[in-house]
């Protein structure tokens, strides 16, 4: 049978996210790809796959251009929670690449930049799988309020088990869960993508609001939607 996600999405719009994931779990299973960027908000996803997915790896996109501090987040999460950590590098070492199109070239032509550091690593598992679990929600940004558990993206199925949680409640859920927060939480980086092109967010200011400040780019790229087949 033919997965709908516009039913799936109607029928567990009530669900816990726990609920959500082990439904997509069920439906997709070793098709199943879960990316995350160990940031700021991603313990109660990565917890959540613990319990629900744990013989399933999680994917990290080791860009080159990281805070350290996400590093030994990802290190110390994934042993603290039993998870395997599948993690990708672009295919020009980060050395070459700073040095073939310089030290600016997130100001220049970030979309370039997330292109061949994020995009084209992740190409091929996003390829081959027929489902993807993100950490997507919607009081996140403006761009992102529309986030449906459940969405199409060609022949590939998006999973947002957290879409409809809230800042106030993924802090509820780390601090029930014990699960340490990101070490630049504290200074209000609220999303934390490569360091140079993440700053810490003011009061009021949307939760992503410290991603390519400053500019009209919004996300990296590997939440564009494709065409449906």
């Amino acid at each position: 049978m033919t997965f709908d996600p516009v039913a799936a999405s109607a029928r567990l719009r009530d669900a816990t996210p726990r609920a959500i994931l082990s439904h997509a779990v069920e439906q997709f299973g070793q098709g199943l790809l879960f990316t995350s960027s160990f940031g700021a908000q991603s313990g109660v996803l990565l917890h959540l796959w613990s319990e629900v997915a744990r013989p399933l790896p999680v994917v990290f996109l080791d860009t080159g251009f990281l805070f350290p501090e996400t590093l030994a987040y990802r290190d110390a999460l994934a042993s603290r929670l039993g998870l395997t950590v599948k993690t990708l590098v672009p295919d020009i070492p980060n050395a070459d690449f700073v040095a073939r199109y310089g030290t600016d070239i997130q100001e220049r032509d970030a979309d370039f930049c997330c292109g061949v550091n994020k995009v084209a690593p992740l190409a091929p598992l996003r390829d081959a799988a027929t489902a993807w679990v993100s950490g997507l929600r919607r009081d996140q940004s403006q761009t992102r309020a529309a986030t449906e558990l459940f969405e199409a993206d060609g022949r590939l199925v998006r999973v947002h088990p957290l879409a409809a949680m809230t800042r106030a409640d993924v802090a509820a859920y780390l601090a029930k869960h014990a699960i340490p927060e990101h070490p630049l939480a504290a200074r209000r980086y609220l999303s934390i993508g490569c360091a140079p092109c993440t700053r810490a967010v003011g009061e009021g200011e949307d939760e992503r609001a410290g991603r390519w400040a400053g500019s009209s780019k919004t996300e990296c790229g590997l939440h564009g939607r494709r065409a449906t087949a």
